[in-house]
């Protein structure tokens, strides 16, 4: 019953690599006798490459401080969705990819919409009722703009965003959808669109996502089970299931960065685990209703609440739909910018994006709004190829060497004669690469 087999000394790893190192075996030895089955191998393979992150051993960016002389190894990164340290690079991916797809200066607004808490072990149950679960909820919002003006026939832009833990980090799978004001019409033309009917949302998406998973059951398993449970559900909700709409104050890449941790990350940082005695995990998270709270489970308990918010491996947390589908948006992209360029909030909300996107530069990185949470300023500087030096704080460090355990010596300044193109260029090559992923602030 021994942990996850790793070559670094435990003094190298944080305390939450240390948790996992530990008790893996004791974990997977649990889940095989109360499933019957071996842990799913996507969960093992996450947790070795998050036991890996930033190990020099593996992989290294080698920087020289022109200022003061001191060198600096910087670890590869593991790009595991279990690690604590990648999820803010990989936040920043997410953002650049929003926006090649957001209309810009479109405003968004965010609509949150749940299932009862009996609904929740059908939609974990496969990958099927996962995507049956987000389609439903594009389909319910699109459904609820087309019958507000339905002569006009208006397209909207959605993006959904499958969240699939609490604050406490319990399994609860619910659906974020980041939603345009406004839409392309059957004459071509732009429409406004500020209606949010929360009250009949609740009813079509009840609808919508009770009809569509009893059909995903038909002929499963399941089918037995869930077909009568969830057709009771309409006598048992007469007011549908919840929902919110949420008008989004700023620029839409504030709400972004915010909703991108859940598909990114665990569903916890490494400040809230206050105590790990080789037995049990103590953590905080705040509750809605009951404020700060304070849990101790034992570590097996922890790893299992905390590992269960892996998807699937390839599953696309993140989806596209109405005039912000790819085929979609392709073709009428040139239209949507044309019929912009009239409207004065784009520049209301492009003079806010630059002035949110302006703060992340000044700030290393670091969004000050509470909602986004805490940036490491060395992760970004060090992704963008700014090495700070620890020595002397000169925050502009010469690459001098990349080295890989799997191809060795990739880049030398000293026998490639200093150039810099060349290191940026093995630097592309390296962050291209599948199993070597790009780099850490993460020195020894």
């Amino acid at each position: 019953m021994g942990g996850m087999e790793t070559q670094r000394s435990f003094a190298e790893l944080n305390i939450w690599q240390r948790i996992f190192a530990e008790q893996w075996g004791a974990f997977a030895e649990r889940y095989a006798r109360e499933h019957g089955r071996e842990v799913p191998v996507h969960w093992e393979e996450n947790v070795k490459k998050m036991l890996s992150c930033g190990d020099i051993g593996e992989g290294y960016y080698e920087y020289y401080c022109e200022k003061c002389g001191t060198t600096k190894k910087v670890g590869y990164t593991c790009k595991s969705r279990l690690c604590l340290r990648c999820f803010k690079r990989a936040v920043d991916d997410w953002l650049a990819q929003v926006h090649g797809v957001l209309f810009e200066g479109v405003v968004h607004r965010q609509i949150v919409l749940t299932v009862p808490k009996e609904m929740r072990p059908l939609i974990n149950a496969e990958e099927i009722f996962m995507k049956t679960y987000i389609d439903a909820g594009a389909k319910a919002v699109k459904e609820l703009i087309e019958e507000w003006r339905p002569k006009k026939k208006i397209k909207i832009g959605m993006m959904s965003i499958l969240q699939l833990h609490g604050r406490a980090g319990n399994y609860n799978p619910h659906l974020h959808f980041v939603v345009s004001e406004g839409g392309i019409d059957k004459e071509k033309k732009w429409q406004d669109v500020n209606y949010f009917d929360t009250k009949k949302l609740r009813k079509k998406w009840q609808y919508h996502v009770l009809t569509a998973l009893r059909e995903a059951v038909n002929g499963t398993e399941y089918a037995a089970e869930w077909r009568e449970k969830l057709g009771a559900m309409f006598d048992k909700y007469r007011t549908g299931f919840d929902c919110d709409c949420m008008p989004e104050k700023g620029p839409v890449e504030r709400l972004v960065m915010y909703l991108f941790k859940y598909v990114s990350s665990p569903p916890i940082s490494l400040r809230r685990i206050e105590k790990y005695d080789g037995e049990n995990v103590t953590y905080w998270y705040k509750d809605h209703r009951r404020g700060l709270v304070k849990e101790t489970l034992t570590a097996v308990e922890f790893i299992g609440r905390m590992i269960r918010h892996l998807p699937p491996k390839g599953f696309r947390m993140v989806r596209y739909y109405g005039i912000y589908a790819r085929p979609v948006r392709n073709k009428i992209h040139a239209l949507v910018v044309e019929a912009l360029k009239v409207l004065v909030r784009k520049a209301e909300q492009v003079a806010q994006r630059i002035s949110f996107l302006r703060g992340i530069r000044k700030n290393g990185g670091n969004n000050q709004n509470e909602n986004v949470g805490s940036i490491d300023k060395a992760c970004l500087s060090s992704a963008r190829g700014d090495v700070r030096c620890p020595h002397c704080g000169h925050g502009k460090m010469k690459l001098i060497k990349i080295w890989s355990k799997k191809r060795g010596v990739i880049y030398d300044a000293l026998k490639d004669g200093g150039g810099g193109d060349k290191g940026e260029k093995a630097r592309k090559e390296i962050n291209n690469e599948d199993v070597i992923c790009k780099q850490l602030a993460f020195a020894f």
